[in-house]
């Protein structure tokens, strides 16, 4: 009888330990992440990075002069973190092809998302950036995006993050900051997608 309770025992803990590796783990880059994949991402030989939408985008902390200046830098805050997504992405050299349009070559994975949040920060933390205040409390950028296989449409991983930080402050701190946090925002996409690679 002890055999068999020490055989059922070991089944379990078997099982459960395969039950607990239906996805790979989170690599804990970003804000928020959900994967939902078993299989690298070493499975797939091209990468297409789309442009991340700025529709629908909240706008928090701003008033209209700051709201007009978001409104001129986004297409800079678009082409930054798209630029910069694909320039860590080509650094590591892990994928076959990496593209930015046309048709997927080979097995492809896509990287699509969207600019959820521009937060212009309160009190000495909208001018200094406030580096010891809360996230709320500070000028930056929000994002969420997923990683879908091309051929199935299957989601593989979502993702949401909040960029805080950069260069500049003052009165031009949007202007100047915001474009740095998407090129900053775009690097550490690239390193979530490393991640599961």
């Amino acid at each position: 009888m002890k055999k068999v309770s020490l055989l059922v025992v070991f089944l379990l803990c078997c099982a459960s330990t395969v039950f607990a590796r239906d996805t790979l783990p989170s690599p804990e880059i970003l804000g928020k992440e959900s994967i939902f994949t078993a299989e690298r991402l070493a499975a797939y030989d091209t990468i297409i990075v789309k442009e991340f939408s700025t529709e629908g985008a909240e706008f928090v902390n701003l008033d209209d002069e700051e709201k007009k200046i978001v409104e001129e830098i986004k297409p800079t805050i678009v082409k930054n973190l798209r630029e910069s997504l694909v320039k860590y992405l080509k650094k590591e050299g892990k994928f076959k092809h990496i593209l930015t349009s046309g048709a997927p070559k080979g097995k492809a994975v896509i990287v699509e998302g969207k600019f959820t949040k521009f937060n212009g920060g309160i009190g000495a933390a909208k001018f200094f950036l406030g580096w010891m205040a809360p996230e709320s409390g500070k000028t930056n950028i929000s994002v969420s995006g997923r990683l879908i296989d091309a051929r199935t449409g299957k989601e593989l991983a979502t993702f949401s993050d909040t960029r805080s930080g950069g260069e500049g402050g003052g009165l031009g701190r949007i202007r100047g900051v915001m474009p740095v946090q998407a090129t900053d925002e775009g690097e550490e996409i690239a390193n979530f997608i490393h991640k599961l690679y």
